[in-house]
């Protein structure tokens, strides 16, 4: 008999292999028995936490005024030529023009005008350094009227437009400097003042942002820079003295940032694909279509289109720049993002114009995974690592990472367990024997029945007794799923030694440490765990030892920064997915690895 599960988040890339193992405190009993009865009473999601995650969509960068910029046109991440767009000032005081040509007309010439013009030039009278050289501005750019004159000592000239050759466009005029070779000096008359103190940025984001080019903003309302580099491009108009972004354009990915961090911080702008997923997952739980459209439609540019890898979603990128993310591939990431675009696709209405793409990117994903199913040897049934590592050459896309996490792979069968009931076909059946030769797999290699626990992992060499939170919570979650409820309870158990309090928060370590610390995200699985195996009030319990969200709805990573075992004290979507995503459970909603969530049209 199959259960169906959701998969439980498998923990970050960055958490997967061992780390030092040293005492701890258990607490989290404590802590949880401390709890008032009523805290046990179902809730509903909390809609200032989501907003807060659909504030992570976007740039990040903190705009001041309600003012408009827009490019020209779409520019593609390839393009390398000028750039050109206009603004509209709003909700600030227009700063005072300065002039960008020292040229004065005293009358404007229309284009047809063939007579005299007089005027004068605003720079240092220089007996025989100024020369006025006139022009025509056409589609093509500026041509040469063939027609020039000398300012005079006192900074006044005159001409006569008849004498310059035939053609047609806009007059113009050119301010040469005899002195330096004939260059031009300042701009060409006629142009727009410029706005003091307001420039507008080009930035292009390839893996990182990159400010590549600065252009005066125009009193006209528009400016123009004359090349551009590859990547996606960004827009800023930016008020010098301060610094302040008073508007932006950037490219709307439908990817979200996965922390708050500020400008310059490593982590500024990146989207981790497990918490691209979450989200997804998150707002399809909260009934949220339109967001979850657009996180679905971003978790889909984040999977390799072609070549040997096709239908893995990778690791990570920057989250205005996902077609310029590293091949770096890891099965549990991969198989996260995976559920829960067999979810959306679940979801979808039949006649939804986007159905046949996420179908497609669901099998070539679900297809991807089963091929790293090993078919042999010690290994048989387990799904290896994934794909890319760094080396001292750099990043090498092409090695092939031949350890199992027990994480990956508990993710890895949610995610194939679901698949055999939403794939239609022949691609159904084949992830359902998949997932069939995983489950007798994980509960023959990667539980130590003698620790009364899951290994963190294995290897072609042995096992990797390495002490990890994940493996008990969602491997509680996996053993209750498989009809296993005794094993669920010893491995739910085991967590016990990663309990601490700290900061005014209990909860659980990703690993053993020597110092106390409360992990979010592990800790509301914690949680889920209870909730699967029936303890709703320890659930709640747990979610409530991780104390209230900030006002703006946010959770931090964890209690303090720890970098040994990947922790930060900025506020992640990790946390407050987790966390929400428990309390829709708890509240008898739709959540992550649940038997009543949709399976899609072939249920």
């Amino acid at each position: 008999m199959r259960f169906w599960c959701a998969p439980l988040p498998w923990a970050r890339l960055i958490l997967v292999v061992g780390l030092s193992a040293l005492m701890t405190l258990p607490t989290a009993d404590l802590a949880r028995a401390q709890q008032d009865e009523s805290t046990t009473e179902a809730t509903g999601p909390d809609p200032v936490a989501w907003e807060w995650v659909r504030g992570q969509l976007g740039s990040g960068t903190e705009v001041t005024t309600p003012s408009r910029l827009e490019a020209d046109e779409a520019y593609p991440d390839a393009w390398t030529g000028p750039v050109s767009g206009t603004f509209e000032l709003s909700g600030v005081e227009t700063p005072e023009q300065l002039p960008r040509t020292p040229v004065e007309i005293d009358e404007v010439p229309a284009p047809d005008y063939r007579g005299p013009l007089h005027g004068r030039v605003s720079l240092p009278p220089t007996p025989g350094r100024w020369i006025i050289d006139v022009i025509r501005q056409t589609p093509g750019g500026e041509v040469s009227a063939q027609l020039q004159t000398l300012v005079g000592p006192d900074g006044t000239f005159s001409l006569d437009l008849a004498a310059a050759a035939d053609g047609t466009g806009e007059w113009g005029l050119r301010v040469l400097d005899a002195n330096a070779g004939y260059a031009q000096h300042g701009a060409t008359w006629p142009s727009p003042a410029v706005l003091a103190h307001l420039e507008v940025q080009l930035w292009v984001v390839t893996d990182a942002a990159y400010h590549v080019g600065t252009a005066p903003a125009l009193s006209d309302g528009t400016f123009a820079l004359v090349d551009s580099r590859p990547g996606a491009k960004v827009l800023r108009l930016v008020d010098t003295r301060t610094g302040a972004v008073l508007a932006e354009a950037a490219p709307d990915t439908g990817l979200v940032r996965s922390f708050a961090v500020p400008q310059g911080h490593p982590m500024q702008g990146r989207t981790y694909t497990y918490d691209q997923a979450l989200a997804l997952l998150a707002a399809l739980s909260v009934g949220d279509e339109a967001t979850a459209r657009r996180l679905g439609q971003g978790l889909l540019a984040l999977q390799v289109g072609a070549g040997a890898q096709q239908g893995a979603l990778v690791s990570s990128s920057a989250a205005l720049a996902p077609g310029y993310a590293r091949p770096e591939l890891r099965t549990g990431i991969h198989s996260v993002a995976t559920y829960a675009l067999l979810r959306w696709w679940g979801e979808l209405d039949e006649e939804d114009p986007l159905r046949p793409e996420v179908e497609a990117a669901t099998t070539w994903a679900v297809a991807w995974l089963m091929h790293q199913q090993v078919t042999e040897g010690p290994m048989a049934g387990l799904v290896t690592a994934g794909h890319g590592q760094d080396g001292p050459g750099g990043f090498d896309a092409a090695v092939a990472l031949p350890w199992a996490s027990t994480e990956h792979n508990l993710d890895a069968w949610h995610t194939l367990d679901l698949a055999a009931t939403t794939l239609s076909g022949d691609s159904g059946v084949s992830a359902g024997q998949a997932a069939d030769r995983l489950e007798a797999a994980i509960a023959d290699l990667l539980w130590d029945p003698v620790a009364g626990g899951f290994l963190q992992g294995r290897s072609p060499s042995g096992p990797d007794p390495t002490r990890a939170l994940d493996v008990d919570s969602w491997g509680a979650i996996w053993w209750q799923a498989t009809g296993r409820s005794e094993l669920a309870s010893a491995a739910l158990a085991r967590a016990a030694d990663l309990a601490w309090a700290h900061g005014g928060r209990t909860g659980y370590a990703p690993h053993l440490v020597q110092q106390p610390l409360v992990w979010t995200e592990g800790t509301a699985g914690v949680a889920l765990a209870q909730q699967r195996a029936g303890d709703a009030a320890g659930a709640r319990a747990t979610l409530d030892g991780l104390g209230p969200a900030g006002p703006d709805g946010s959770r931090p990573g964890a209690s303090r920064d720890d970098p040994a075992v990947s922790m930060t004290t900025a506020p992640a979507v990790a946390g407050v997915t987790w966390v929400l995503l428990t309390e829709q459970a708890l509240a008898g909603r739709p959540s992550i690895w649940d038997t009543s969530a949709p399976t899609g049209p072939n249920d």
